[in-house]
């Protein structure tokens, strides 16, 4: 396998990572998820010993083009495939079959008999199945979980970078056979005999898995515990039951084998990340699991595992599920400080009991208030008892998403005392959990009308009228992205590099995260930076299509049932909804969102707002129409309505075969400049919710070149196409086809035909990746402009974050430590973009005649003043065009219109510039840069641009001074260093300007100043 990084790069990101080692980056508290809470809670966390077990010949498959065998006869039956590499697979699992002919997402199954009848066939592939010799046993010492395989394997000096050129493509270390993770495990006398006497006294002592990806089987001392085959479940196993068992478990004083033994032949039911082993922004890879098809990449003990001990007539906790409900009448307005209603807090405590218990449970909230009450427990798992708190006005102060207020946090303290009568050595447990005071409401209908409020307020039916949020009673034009896994490699995951990526979304102005339900549950660092920061989350279970929809099984039951509970006590988390674009209709087969997903998210969370899936039009039956909380009753949606969330449009990249872009020119509009319609705009209006749209767009030099051998420093990999070029495959070995999607016809648009895509080197591949991040920047920008001159109370970009350096659709580059990776990840153009102006709660954009709007999308009146000018090219004039103070009552969604006067502009010789200051402090709020037209048409004169870096602030900024010979457009600051900078991809005057060098954490003031560059539009002109 090829082993990937140039020099200069690796050297670099050793210098930013320190002693940061991928392979352990996995560990941290940030990571962990809540344990199970007993009398003592024991990590096996850290090295394992990890084993490839050759117990039998491992599936493959010769592959011979234009081939099928015995053509018209399907015996042994077929399938869906996206590959020939599928269909093998596909084959590989299905008793009998020795080949699969492939052909346009068909795979046909073919007996022995079959292939004695070859013949030739156009354009179909048969996939002769082989079988290999079985592989040499692997052994690695220093396995790590929490982690992965893949990166254990990396680690260990088996394989190269997976993500670098074509290497996730090579299977046949980690794909096939058994690999055995391996832990010696150490008991004392006390802890045997006490698991001993389960059956005499109820102590007991569990055996906890937070999280195993793909199938595996869990055995210790030889003995079968049980099968994991979802990677989104907690498994606990008693070693009490175990050893009370027929023939049960045997337990030694000392070391005791705990063996997790991962066996592909384990069905998960698509239970694991729908992303894993390729989307259209991940890589594809060519292994599949038979059963559904679903294609896999890793596998490995993703999460903690612990012991966790229960004295005699005691109970472990397993989890703390605060509900938190509004106890007023439904706010239309602010809730005020210290004079709204009391919150009511459900504290649902569900414990494992070995034995019948009796004891005290006691809560504690924070802000005061506290309940103790005698429970008596029946033996058993998710025992459950609630205890209710209230938390009034005057002592608690309210959770508001990032821009209204601050997000305080209190502690509830939740403990068991077992009674001290006919208990022995029992002891109190305890946990806690984090929870903010809010209330949300998804809001369908016209509540400004109390009449309306009044109908609704009886009513279970969600309107049609438009789709927004209020939090406190105050309406929310939401603004974010989409969140993406930030990896493929669980062993990769960084504490660090999760919370870095929530401060990016708040410093982009955003206000608003999607969890897409092709992904994972995210880590718990992930949802406290949330929280803390008062980062709104739209949460998707996590169901795709592609071999991942929803059974109701007891484990998918258990899944859904452990998620919620265990997130539930986020504040940040405003909607939990069904799935990723399923469009939920009852008496079809999506109608199992309804009746099962969302059925049993509503069972255990009746605090938050439902919906069925992303993109939904709503409820018939189930929900409470004023806010789309439980009401307690059957769940139904409705065959079909008005248009109240959308998907989409999508400009995918093309003009390159890939194995998702279209081969030919694939042209589009550049919407530049914008059109503007008077429209009526505010809550009281007909409204949409945009929960996803997107352009598609690579990442810089830095960050592509890491993974690409310098050979392949191109957009078109310095090297033949591929062919055959079908959704997640092409026929050939170029690097660049499997980077998603190709960016041509977003280069030509806006910067036209001048870069030379079939040319190599880093000067020209710097070149075609900064037209590229900038084109999709420019795209989104109008996009956005366009949608904010409308009604809409939503826009929610596809996407946030990268999960590997590619052709994909982030703002965020793929941001986890690693060679060209800034933790966290670096800003694309476009996000600097949203801080600018896009995404300012008061923006202004400009159409090509000069209509304009002032937008204040935020909850608060604004005073200020605006001024629209133009800035020439050639001489570096500016005319003012237009000037006005603003006085704008509160939003979201008032605008302000303004027929400026373009009727002497010429967007090839002058760009516009809109800029908002405020009254307040006479600060710039937003300042937007107006093209009317492609820079392709731009007459810029060469700009020199030159910069100087400064020595470090008090405040570890760093001054970067920019000066220029003429106007420079969209001067963008590249660096190696971790930090971003506070403003890029920006017009620059010839009297220069001043921006700061922000660090990610610590300051690399040598690694800024050597990797330091600069672009602007006429570099490469």
């Amino acid at each position: 396998m090829v082993m990937g990084g140039s020099a200069i790069q690796l050297l670099a990101v050793t210098l930013v990572c320190l002693s940061i080692s991928p392979g352990h980056l996995a560990h941290g508290a940030g990571l962990q998820d809540d344990p199970v809470s007993g009398d003592a809670v024991s990590y096996l966390d850290g090295s394992w010993t990890a084993r490839h077990e050759a117990a039998g010949p491992s599936s493959g498959c010769d592959y011979l083009p234009n081939t099928d065998y015995n053509n018209g006869e399907v015996v042994h039956g077929s399938a869906t495939a996206n590959s020939p590499e599928q269909c093998c697979t596909l084959c590989g699992g299905k008793p009998g079959c020795v080949a699969g002919v492939y052909h346009r997402q068909h795979c046909w199954f073919k007996t022995a008999s079959d292939i004695t009848k070859p013949m030739s066939e156009p354009n179909r592939t048969a996939c002769k199945v082989i079988r290999k010799p079985a592989m040499p046993a692997i052994e690695l010492r220093n396995a790590n979980v929490p982690g992965d395989l893949i990166t254990d394997l990396e680690m260990a000096g088996h394989i190269g970078d997976p993500l670098y050129e074509l290497n996730f493509k090579n299977a046949t270390l980690w794909a096939y056979g058994v690999w055995n993770y391996t832990k010696s495990v150490s008991l004392t006398e006390e802890d045997v005999n006490r698991v001993k006497a389960y059956s005499e006294t109820g102590s007991d002592m569990l055996l906890v898995f937070d999280g195993i990806k793909m199938g595996a089987n869990i055995y210790l001392n030889g003995k079968l515990l049980g099968t994991a085959n979802d990677q989104f479940l907690r498994y606990h196993f008693s070693l009490g039951q175990a050893m009370a068992a027929e023939n049960g478990l045997l337990l030694d004083v000392g070391d005791n084998s705990l063996v997790v033994s991962f066996d592909e032949s384990i069905d998960t039911g698509g239970r694991f990340m729908a992303c894993t082993g390729g989307w259209d922004w991940a890589p594809y890879t060519t292994t599949f699991e038979a059963s559904t098809g679903s294609a896999t990449f890793t596998r490995g003990i993703w999460k903690s595992v612990y012991l966790v001990t229960i004295n005699g007539g005691g109970a472990a906790i397993e989890h703390v599920v605060p509900q938190i409900f509004y106890t007023g009448e439904y706010p239309t307005e602010a809730l005020q400080p210290q004079k709204h209603s009391d919150f009511k807090v459900d504290v649902i405590v569900k414990f494992y009991v070995p034995q019948a218990s009796e004891g005290t449970l006691s809560v504690k909230g924070e802000w005061g208030a506290s309940v103790k009450k005698q429970i008596s427990l029946p033996a058993g798992s998710a025992v459950s008892q609630t205890v209710t708190l209230t938390a009034t006005a005057e002592n608690i102060s309210l959770w508001w998403p990032a821009g209204l207020g601050k997000q305080p946090l209190y502690t509830i303290s939740v403990s068991y005392a077992p009674s001290s009568t006919g208990q022995r050595n029992a002891v109190p447990v305890a946990t806690e959990r984090r929870v903010g005071f809010r209330y949300v409401a998804l809001v369908t209908g016209n509540d400004t009308d109390p009449e309306y409020v009044k109908k609704a307020a009886t009513s279970q039916t969600t309107g049609s009228m438009g789709m927004f949020f209020r939090v406190n009673g105050v309406p929310i034009f939401n603004r974010g992205a989409n969140m993406i896994p930030m990896e493929e490699l669980e062993g990769r995951f960084n504490v660090e590099a999760y919370a870095r990526l929530v401060q990016s979304a708040v410093d982009g102005n955003m206000n608003m995260l999607r969890v897409w339900g092709g992904g994972i549950f995210l880590p718990n660092v992930w949802y406290d930076e949330c929280d803390r920061l008062g980062i709104m989350v739209y949460h998707d279970m996590q169901y795709a299509q592609q071999g991942h929809s929803p059974k109701n099984t007891p484990t998918q039951d258990a899944e859904l049932r452990h998620q919620v509970r265990r997130l539930s006590h986020h504040p940040s988390i405003a909607i939990w909804d069904g799935c990723n674009e399923c469009r939920v209709k009852m008496g079809t087969p999506t109608g199992i969102y309804a009746t099962f997903v969302m059925t049993v998210v509503a069972e255990e969370d009746k605090s938050r707002p439902l919906w069925p899936s992303c993109p939904a039009i709503g409820w018939v039956t189930g929900v409470h129409a004023l806010d789309a909380t439980p009401a307690g009753a059957t769940l139904t949606t409705p065959d079909n309505g008005e248009t109240i969330e959308t998907h989409g449009p999508y400009q995918h990249g093309g003009g390159f075969p890939s194995v998702n872009g279209a081969n030919g020119p694939a042209p589009f509009s550049s919407n530049i400049p914008i059109t503007v319609t008077k429209v009526n705009t505010g809550i009281a209006y007909k409204n949409v919710f945009a929960s996803e749209f997107g352009c598609s767009v690579m990442s810089s030099f830095e960050s592509m070149s890491a993974t690409l051998n310098p050979d392949h420093w191109s957009v078109h990999g310095g090297m033949p196409a591929d062919g055959n070029c079908t959704k997640g495959h092409c026929d050939g070995n170029n690097p660049m086809a499997e980077r998603n999607y190709p960016c041509d016809n977003i280069i030509e648009v806006y910067f036209g035909t001048d870069d030379k895509f079939d040319t190599v080197g880093e000067a020209i591949f710097k070149q075609q990746l900064y037209h590229c991040v900038l084109g999709q920047a420019l795209e989104i920008k109008n996009n956005i402009e366009t949608r904010r001159s409308k009604n809409e109370f939503g826009i929610i970009v596809w996407q946030f974050n990268e999960i590997w350096p590619t052709g994909g659709w982030g703002s965020i580059e793929y941001g986890t430590p690693r060679p060209g990776q800034v933790i966290g990840g670096r800003w694309k153009p476009l996000h600097h973009f949203y801080q600018q102006s896009i995404f300012t709660d008061v923006t202004v954009a400009c159409g090509g005649d000069g209509l304009c709007y002032v937008k204040n999308d935020i909850a608060k009146p604004f005073s200020g003043s605006v001024l629209i000018k133009a800035v020439a090219f050639a001489t570096a004039q500016v005319t003012d065009i237009h000037t006005e103070s603003l006085s704008l009552s509160s939003g979201p969604g008032v605008t302000h219109w303004i027929q400026a006067n373009f009727s002497g502009v010429s967007g090839a010789d002058q760009v516009i510039v809109a800029t908002i200051t405020s009254a307040l402090d006479n600060k710039v709020v937003c300042e937007n840069v107006i093209p009317l037209t492609e820079p392709k048409n731009m007459k810029l004169m060469k700009s020199n641009v030159r910069i100087s870096t400064g020595k470090e602030n008090p405040d570890h900024t760093v001054d970067i001074h920019i000066e220029v010979d003429h106007v420079a457009m969209y001067v963008t600051l590249t660096t190696m260093a971790p930090g971003k900078f506070s403003s890029n991809a920006i017009l620059v005057m010839p009297s220069g300007t001043t921006v700061q060098f922000q660090p990610f954490g610590l300051l690399y003031l040598a690694l800024l100043q050597t990797s330091i560059r600069v672009e602007d539009v006429s570099l490469y002109m």
